[in-house]
């Protein structure tokens, strides 16, 4: 749920709303970071080291730029969207908007939801559930001067004496507005610069779009399990209707210009009686490419040919490891190797781009859960690309984080951990990992990948990597290790 839909419902039902993007997240080299705030760890593909999520320092002339746009607004109130891990963050700066508006201030997002104890002291109220409902009510009774202490879905902070109100419904996906991305009601604020009118960088020639809520699917470490134990599984998967879709699409290509449509539902290739429905009026009204996500178990080929015929020109999958160990004793997802393998088969057969995900660092990792994904990965189609190697974020309050602090592994208070592998051995593997992506002879990787001498030296790895990333032939020839 973005702060543009949220715009779109309260402007639908007859109230102003302005968005203020505060900060950038960008990605950067370790040594190229700078006094970047903030930064999660990712490996990309070459395995070359990134860090993103990264921010620049908050500094006194932004925050004056802030109250200076919001001043020119006037709200009646003011929501914050807190992700979770950033909590400070946001209640620094909600310390500040707080002593210069003396208005009712809502925090939603990731955060309330699952860590509502943490964030109620920072703000009036937290929406503790979708927002659609709750922002129009709150919107309404402030119009009415109403008390604003009972909305359903929410925790009120009265001077420190905390209401924690029922829960409310999920709500119904054909109800929710379409979001507004008109430039008007936007102003980015970062490096000291307030830029307004403003079209957010995601929204300029690809469309993201989700045409459900929810997934079929319980793993641990994704926080729509969370989502699930909270609300219910069955409650929580819900999809809008084909139409209500293709208007919102309509109005995106007429208004916009985009070029391209991204489908971020957790699983687009679910339900195919409703895909059936979808894509021929996709293909005739709409007519752009798209991309979307799918799962080793969700899909056939003769469903993929049927998305590529219908405008899909590329699909995400999540593996995220080899290993069924780690699959089915603590990730929740008890997928066969041999399924993701024709899963990807199937991919490339259908004629369409494919990218995947791994999880290389995790809590409860072994060398042996590495060289699982590695021999996974050798089996994988050469044309599937790879996303990078990322490590496992322990969102709070979810189940993989549960285990790892029952596990002694992590404190309740604590973000981080430490990962159980030396790093040299985690560089060794992505490497690797990496060079399953070329045309490398498969027995010859595993001759070198049996070699215990390029755990300590890899710099012939290295040098593989660099020759594939000069894209030479490896067809054919004789490669030897010295």
């Amino acid at each position: 749920m973005s702060s543009a839909q949220l715009a779109g419902e309260l402007m639908r039902a007859g109230h102003e709303a302005h968005v203020y993007l505060y900060k950038e997240f960008l990605i950067r080299s370790p040594e190229n970071r700078g006094n970047l705030d903030g930064g999660e760890s990712m490996v990309m593909p070459n395995g070359q080291e990134m860090v993103w999520m990264l921010y620049h320092p908050f500094t006194d002339k932004e925050l004056k730029l802030l109250c200076d746009e919001l001043r020119k607004f006037n709200p009646d109130a003011i929501g914050m969207s807190v992700p979770s891990l950033l909590i400070e963050m946001n209640a620094h700066v909600a310390g500040i908007l707080r002593k210069e508006f003396p208005v009712p201030m809502i925090w939603g997002g990731t955060a309330p939801t699952l860590e509502p104890e943490n964030c109620i002291a920072y703000t009036d109220l937290l929406c503790t559930n979708e927002g659609e409902e709750i922002i129009v009510e709150l919107a309404d009774r402030i119009d009415r001067h109403e008390r604003l202490d009972n909305i359903p879905g929410t925790w009120f902070n009265d001077n420190g004496n905390i209401i924690k109100n029922p829960k409310r419904p999920l709500v119904n996906l054909d109800n929710i507005a379409i979001p507004c991305w008109k430039r008007e009601h936007f102003t980015f604020i970062d490096e000291e610069q307030a830029k307004t009118p403003f079209l957010p960088r995601g929204i300029r020639a690809e469309y993201p779009i989700m045409t459900q809520r929810g997934c079929p699917f319980s793993c641990s470490f994704c926080i729509e399990s969370r989502y699930q134990e909270m609300f219910g599984k069955k409650e929580s998967l819900r999809r809008r209707s084909p139409e209500l879709v293709l208007e919102e699409l309509r109005q995106a290509k007429a208004t916009l210009g985009i070029r391209k449509v991204l489908f971020f539902d957790d699983v687009f290739t679910i339900n195919p009686r409703w895909l059936k429905e979808f894509l021929p009026r996709y293909k005739e009204e709409i007519g752009l490419p798209f991309w979307c996500y799918t799962y080793p178990t969700t899909h056939t080929l003769d469903l993929l040919k049927y998305l590529k015929e219908h405008g899909c020109v590329s699909v995400g999958m999540g593996i995220q490891t080899g290993s069924e160990r780690l699959l089915k004793a603590h990730y929740n997802r008890p997928t066969e190797k041999q399924r993701i393998i024709k899963a990807c088969q199937e991919i490339v057969e259908a004629g369409l781009e494919g990218v995947f995900d791994i999880i290389s660092k995790g809590p409860f990792d072994t060398e042996q859960d590495l060289r699982d994904t590695f021999e996974l990965m050798l089996e994988l189609p050469q044309e599937l690309r790879c996303m990078g190697y990322g490590t496992m974020s322990l969102t709070p309050t979810i189940s993989l984080r549960r285990q790892t602090e029952e596990a002694g592994l992590i404190a309740n208070n604590v973000y981080g951990y430490d990962t159980p592998l030396p790093d040299s051995l985690y560089d060794y593997y992505h490497k690797l990992f990496h060079l399953t992506r070329t045309n490398i002879d498969r027995d010859y990787l595993r001759e070198i990948a049996d070699d215990p001498r390029h755990k300590e030296d890899q710099s012939f790895l290295q040098q593989l990597i660099i020759e594939a990333t000069e894209q030479r032939d490896f067809e054919g020839r004789s490669w030897k290790v010295t």
